[in-house]
């Protein structure tokens, strides 16, 4: 069976009020408010980070131990086309996106955050097995080797069927 640790648990129950209450708001026309929570990697049990706080555009993401910093917790907003399964990944402490340093499809290309914008290396499909696949790739947010260091850069790789692509948010 599936445990959510403390901070995941929080998190979602953060997530479930704010859904209520976008669910329920009698002003239809305000606009939602993001929800925000952390990026837990099934394979290695650690969370997308931000290292340092970092607000810099370039700065590598990676995984570390599951904290309450808002350099941890990211939303997903919807953006148009696909299935409706189309989102940006936005940072809470950076206001600054998920993305692909330099546009790459290679395997291997460090995933970066970059202020946002409409590129498609910025836009992920968060599918059904819990990967999230970068639009312009055609890879999957991974990190290496299921490695459970903390620090360990989060990358883009074929998108396969290891626990160390699967993102639960």
């Amino acid at each position: 069976m599936f445990r959510m640790s403390g901070v995941k648990s929080k998190a979602a129950a953060a997530a479930l009020a704010g859904a209520s209450v976008l669910a329920f708001s009698p002003t239809a026309s305000a606009a939602p408010t993001a929800v925000y929570a952390s990026l837990y990697n099934a394979g290695t049990g650690r969370c997308l980070a931000v290292p340092g706080s970092s607000t810099a555009n370039g700065t590598e993401l990676v995984q570390w131990t599951c904290t309450t910093n808002n350099d941890q917790f990211w939303s997903l907003e919807r953006v148009a086309g696909g299935n409706g399964d189309r989102v940006r990944i936005r940072n809470l402490n950076s206001d600054k996106c998920l993305a692909i340093g330099g546009s790459s499809t290679a395997n291997g290309a460090n995933a970066i955050q970059w202020t946002c914008g409409t590129n498609t290396d910025q836009v992920w499909i968060y599918d059904s097995a819990y990967r999230l696949r970068n639009l312009n790739s055609d890879r999957c947010l991974a990190i290496p080797n299921s490695s459970t260091t903390a620090g360990t850069k989060a990358v883009q790789w074929t998108c396969g069927t290891s626990a160390d692509q699967q993102w639960v948010w």
